[in-house]
């Protein structure tokens, strides 16, 4: 006989997506998505006719959490019955006298680690699941001494994968070290399976991509069976949203209306591919003279969630111009400074973006400053 367990970490439900540089209306789609993540997530396990659902942490951002979200989770769960869920609280909701793990009334196929040391549930006479909640108990070394179960054993938990035993962090070699046949985690972006060598060591990473550093990374869910000793596991994503970047040269442009059509267009060949995308626009080449990036979300028609970034060529030998015992050569020095020290590409790109505008100022052309829109 068989039993299948399905494993998923760090969701984030009511998460905030603001500081990205998208529109406020794009944080709000974000968040009913992670809602609809969820209902594919338990669709999944109902069609498995899989025996247990594991959380690694981060169901929710506590902070953030509404009563709406949270009523919306133990309906999920009720729903999901009979099958069990078992939770090992995380960073984003951990398990305080406060949190909702603690004040609200949870479903009967429900359990939930609250003690922030290592405590069993029996998932079969022959299956044990091992976890806590975070944040660890005060001086609590979680695999100090442990002694594993007879039968196939499992540690839930939300943990970095680092050299230490302490709660917020465990190792391959300690778990390896204290006899579980397999570790199921959370807390880690990147997906980590260690599928040669026991003990199987799970990080599924976040379901959808958080942000725009996420999009290289696998996002999944992860489907056990285990028989006897031996554990088969499939990873499955249920992925829907991407961040996307494009670049649009607006060289040859003559108007910021012509700008826009531009910008368009590339929108509506990305959400033509890729529906749900959040797409971060770097706008190159030399733009109109009357070119004002703050006015340009006026004129843009496409419906697509996306920010707005420049990275504007520059024309001038510099560095001649900065020899130069004028004005504009004054100009150049002291912008160069600037560009120099730079404490990051976007930075720079600004610097330069403002730079060329302001020689072709003194040029006597007809130019608009504006703000970059950066994340």
């Amino acid at each position: 006989m068989s039993y299948k367990i399905l494993h998923f970490a760090d969701l984030h439900l009511d998460a905030s997506f603001a500081g990205q540089g998208f529109s406020a209306d794009y944080g709000r789609e974000r968040r009913l998505d992670l809602r609809s993540a969820l209902t594919r997530i338990f669709a999944q396990a109902r069609e498995l006719n899989v025996n247990a659902v594991t959380v690694g942490g981060n169901l929710f951002v506590q902070e953030n959490l509404l009563p709406e979200t949270a009523d919306f989770i133990q309906q999920q769960l009720t729903l999901l019955a009979p099958i069990r869920v078992i939770i090992a609280p995380g960073s984003q909701d951990p398990y305080t006298n406060e949190s909702p793990y603690a004040r609200l009334n949870w479903p009967e196929n429900v359990d939930i680690f609250y003690q922030g040391k290592l405590s069993h549930l029996e998932l079969t006479p022959d299956i044990h699941l091992w976890g806590a909640s975070n944040p660890p108990a005060r001086g609590v070394k979680l695999l100090d001494g442990f002694q594993p179960a007879k039968g196939f054993n499992i540690l839930l938990l939300h943990a970095r994968a680092k050299s230490s035993n302490e709660v917020h962090s465990v190792s391959y070699e300690l778990i390896q070290k204290a006899g579980f046949h397999c570790a199921l985690l959370g807390g880690e972006r990147q997906v980590a399976e260690v599928i040669t060598q026991k003990p199987l060591f799970i990080y599924p990473g976040t379901t959808e991509p958080l942000a725009p550093s996420d999009e290289e990374m696998p996002h999944q869910i992860a489907i056990l069976e285990i028989i006897g000793e031996n554990v088969n596991v499939q990873s499955v994503s249920l992925q829907q949203w991407h961040y996307v970047n494009i670049r649009v040269d607006l060289t040859n442009c003559k108007s910021n209306n012509e700008v826009a059509q531009r910008i368009d267009a590339a929108l509506k060949s990305i959400s033509s591919k890729t529906p749900h995308s959040a797409i971060t626009v770097t706008l190159t080449g030399i733009p109109p003279a009357e070119f004002n990036m703050s006015g340009l979300s006026d004129l843009l028609q496409s419906p697509a969630f996306y920010r707005l970034e420049s990275e504007f060529s520059i024309h001038y030998d510099l560095t001649q111009i900065a020899r130069e015992q004028t004005v504009r050569g004054l100009l150049v020095q002291r912008f160069l400074e600037r560009i120099n020290n730079a404490a990051n590409e976007m930075e720079r790109s600004q610097q330069l973006t403002a730079l060329n505008f302001a020689l072709q100022a003194l040029e006597g052309k007809q130019v608009s400053f504006y703000e970059t829109k950066t994340s």
